[in-house]
């Protein structure tokens, strides 16, 4: 469904910077950038040798960035999205929406959906199978099958879908209010999702797949080998399901009283969750013991050990790394060991005062990464190995790392961020009143539509009021403007053809 959104939210952008395009005629331009800047409405420009596109609209809000290596887009502070670029073929896209409850995520590899709490779906692709054609502008959206065969329609109106999201057809009807859902085995109807589900198989005489639910009070539903059910909703669960590695899990929920996990592996039981936890592992032999949960835990398996007297101290101890807290949350420490044939890398961090935190990477002995977070003042990162790279913003609000959630709120609790890799450096404050770019040696200062000032080797150049007044020298040339108009100074040189 989020494909339908991404290209509609696009969109926006463009139609609010037709608006500005009539200002472009105005805009400063060399043989290097053109740029325009009429923050905190609309601010534009575009680094020619490394096709490097930047615009932003309303201040923070609205952004989009294109380069031959990265695509982006935000509307914030509801949905973001960036598309990975390499040999001008998509690698992955990503959006976030809602963050941190939304993402969409689609690469060779698998599409996958979140929606917290409702939905968390993976489809694995086939990378042989071909997705055929599609096209969407939401509302709309159409498109064709590798076999031919069409399909379109108007969300939430109307619609079918063909060899999308993992189904071989879907069709709606005033969705949530109804929609059908066929896969190879079997169809799934849906009436005021996610209330009512009816599954029926494809083949009458198949009895190992089929369902129906009324949420939260019933449901129960086979496909193949797994079975799902419950009653009321979170009170009774019962699930019989294949993971990952191709184990069989048996779940039962009486929640919260009493739970129990049981796989070929290990054995799990909960009661009063979540305070009193035991988990047996047979293969490798492992023993955990919570009780009550979070004041005291015991570890033991064959490379790991470790206890928690929790707010007090901890420490979970393996061959490869080492953990420990004192007086939770002042002070964390942990610690692992990466060894290969060529190379040893040890990470060390040390957390405290909840969510500030001090970060390494060495390898070989070796400094390669750094982090540091005051939360909530101050945060920085460098990375010493190439491509280098630096970043630095106050405040620091976000109190840890998302990549959904920087996208769709960092710009807006930024006093002042500050950007580089290698020879590029891109900073700004006060949500770009004031921003600053370096490309090599190549300098440009802007302070809104007030001032800019542009400094390489070949200009040296400053203008207040977008250009109503300036002078300086641009590609070499000498020049000056007066009411936007430029007048060059330094007459050209006369230029002879043929003989």
């Amino acid at each position: 469904m989020l494909k339908v959104f991404l290209p509609f939210l696009k969109k926006i952008l463009i139609l609010l910077a037709l608006l500005f395009l009539p200002y472009l005629a105005f805009a400063y331009e060399d043989q290097t950038e053109k740029r325009l800047n009429l923050w905190p409405f609309f601010v534009y420009s575009k680094h020619k040798p490394k096709n490097l596109t930047r615009i932003e609209l309303l201040g923070p809000f609205i952004s989009k960035t294109s380069s031959p290596k990265e695509e982006s887009f935000s509307l914030r502070p509801i949905y973001s999205s960036v598309k990975e670029i390499k040999d001008n073929k998509t690698i992955e896209k990503r959006a976030y929406f809602i963050s941190p409850l939304g993402l969409y995520r689609e690469n060779e590899e698998e599409i996958r959906f979140k929606l917290i709490p409702l939905v968390d779906k993976s489809i694995k692709k086939d990378p042989s199978e071909n997705e055929g054609q599609k096209w969407d502008f939401f509302p709309f959206f159409a498109g064709k099958t590798v076999n031919n065969e069409t399909y379109g329609g108007v969300f939430p109106i109307y619609g079918i879908y063909k060899e999308r999201f993992g189904a071989k057809e879907i069709s709606f009807f005033l969705w949530p209010l109804y929609s059908r859902v066929s896969y190879d085995n079997y169809t799934a109807y849906n009436i005021i999702w996610p209330f009512i589900r009816v599954a029926k198989p494809t083949n009458n005489e198949d009895k190992t797949y089929g369902g129906f639910k009324f949420w939260p009070f019933y449901g129960h539903f086979k496909e193949g080998e797994e079975e799902r059910k419950f009653i009321l909703w979170p009170f009774y669960i019962s699930y019989y399901y294949q993971d990952d590695t191709g184990n069989f899990v048996k779940r039962r929920y009486f929640f919260p009283f009493y739970m129990k996990e049981d796989t070929e592996s290990y054995e799990k039981r909960i009661y009063l969750w979540p305070f009193f936890q035991k988990v047996c592992g047979f293969d490798p032999p492992y023993y955990q013991l919570d009780a009550p949960w979070p004041f005291y835990r015991k570890i033991k398996g064959e490379d790991i050990e470790g206890k928690r007297y929790w707010p007090i101290y901890g420490y979970v101890s393996k061959p490869d790394s080492k953990e420990f807290f004192i007086l939770w949350p002042f002070y964390f420490y942990r610690e692992d060991w990466y060894n290969s044939t060529k190379s040893s890398t040890v990470e060390n961090e040390v957390r405290f005062l909840l969510f500030s935190k001090s970060y390494e990477e060495k390898t070989n002995g070796t400094l390669t990464k750094s982090e540091f977070r005051l939360w909530p003042l101050y945060y920085s990162y460098h990375q010493y190995v190439s491509p280098k790279q630096e970043a630095f913003y106050f405040p620091a609000i976000l109190p840890f790392f998302d990549e959904g959630m920087e996208r769709n709120y960092g710009p807006l609790l930024k006093l002042y961020e500050a950007y580089s890799k290698e020879d590029y450096t891109f900073s700004k404050a006060l949500f770009g009143f004031y921003r600053h770019e370096k490309f090599g040696r190549r300098n440009v200062v802007e302070l809104a539509f007030l001032l800019r000032y542009i400094d390489d080797e070949h200009t040296h150049y400053v203008e207040f009021l977008e250009g109503l007044i300036g002078w300086g020298l641009i590609d070499g040339k000498k020049l000056i403007k007066v009411l936007y108009i430029p007048i060059q100074l330094t007459p050209q040189s006369p230029t002879t053809e043929g003989n």
